[in-house]
């Protein structure tokens, strides 16, 4: 079984999980985010059902819907829940995306989301808010309360894309957060890159409260990314249990994804750990 670990379907407000900051520069040619691959029909014609005969296609068996609200990035939360319903052995899993600018409202939301829509969960951005803050600002404590209060995992999306900086992305920031909240189960999407040496130092120190997770991505399995070997190096040898897969589509697509990340030498049982069992032991799905 694979379980890809963060996909955002072509399903409604989905669709704007990327959309661009009003006024923003293109996108550069060059940077390896926005090329290497092809768009496959799905991305292109914006269909949901296309992405379904392409998780077929690729030999992904479930996929984890994780929302997203920050700033002008908005995808509706009953729009998750809906999808995750129609398909709910496709689609086990659905966090919901919460907008932390106003912590009332937010707590609020994971109250409903979690409460009355079963989600698992809730996935924040906090350098994307208005105004951005840093993952271990204090005003963002009552929404990590409350999601652990509820019994939810928070993903937390921390890289040199989600902020004003990089500065955004420095594990130790995460380290805080896991620290003051240590029965919280934390899924860091991105690997805080590009601190990817800083972030295993986090997830070493992390070992004896042990609910810190990583979701590297495609700061990983894109080919050329510094600091890739050094995934594969720690899940081979004492991350095995700790690490995630996900394509992040649509960043990128999933069948390229995968290949992508299985051309790493990662041992046979370790890989099965990283594209299933670990996914299933975090949201017990069976």
């Amino acid at each position: 079984m694979i379980i890809d670990a963060r996909v955002r379907p072509p399903f409604k407000s989905m669709t704007q999980v990327l959309a661009s900051e009003p006024g923003a520069r293109p996108p550069v040619k060059r940077s390896p985010l926005v090329s290497g691959y092809e768009r496959t029909p799905s991305m292109t014609q914006k269909s949901w059902e296309l992405f379904i005969e392409e998780m077929d296609g690729a030999g992904v068996n479930k996929g984890i819907l994780v929302g997203r609200q920050a700033g002008h990035r908005i995808i509706l939360n009953d729009d998750i829940a809906e999808l995750r319903d129609r398909y709910p052995e496709r689609f086990p899993v659905a966090l919901a995306g919460i907008n932390g600018a106003d912590i009332e409202a937010g707590v609020i939301e994971i109250e409903r989301t979690l409460e009355e829509l079963h989600f698992s969960g809730i996935a924040i951005d906090p350098g994307w808010w208005f105004p951005p803050r840093y993952v271990d600002d204090p005003k963002n404590y009552p929404l990590y309360q409350r999601c652990a209060e509820l019994g939810g995992v928070l993903y937390l999306t921390c890289s040199l894309m989600q902020g004003p900086d990089i500065s955004y992305a420095e594990p130790y920031r995460i380290q805080r957060v896991a620290n003051a909240f240590p029965t919280l189960q934390i899924v860091i999407v991105h690997g805080a890159f590009p601190y990817t040496s800083e972030m295993l130092g986090v997830m070493i120190a992390n070992a004896p409260l042990a609910n810190l997770w990583v979701i590297p991505d495609f700061f990983q399995f894109i080919p050329g990314f510094p600091g890739a070997q050094d995934w594969v190096d720690a899940a081979n040898h004492y991350l095995g249990d700790r690490i995630l897969y996900a394509s992040s589509y649509p960043v990128r697509p999933l069948a390229q994804s995968l290949s992508e990340f299985q051309r790493f030498s990662y041992k046979p049982e370790v890989l099965e750990n990283l594209l299933s069992r670990n996914a299933a032991t975090l949201f017990d799905i069976g």
